[in-house]
């Protein structure tokens, strides 16, 4: 959340501050998710690509050999560190 947030005040900065206030006007709606389903994902991201990078006797499937970039709407794509860890 850091991150968007970060991206945000980036936005204000360069005058692109439209379209994050429709990002959190967007977010406002969606105070209390219980269960995250197709119609909120929807709602928050444009495009998901994953990347399937496979070296040597790796498998596809091995955590290492992939890499995920998300499209956020409104905002565009959000770096995360490499280093965060997934549940």
């Amino acid at each position: 959340m850091d991150t968007i947030i970060q991206r945000l005040y980036e936005d204000n900065i360069e005058g692109k501050i439209s379209d994050a206030y429709s990002f959190l006007r967007l977010v406002k709606t969606y105070t209390d998710i219980k269960e995250l389903n197709a119609e909120i994902i929807r709602s928050f991201i444009e495009k998901v690509y994953v990347y399937v990078y496979v070296y040597g006797n790796e498998k596809p499937w091995d955590r290492n050999t992939k890499k995920i970039k998300v499209i956020f709407n409104f905002i565009g794509e959000v770096h995360i560190p490499s280093n965060v860890k997934t549940a």
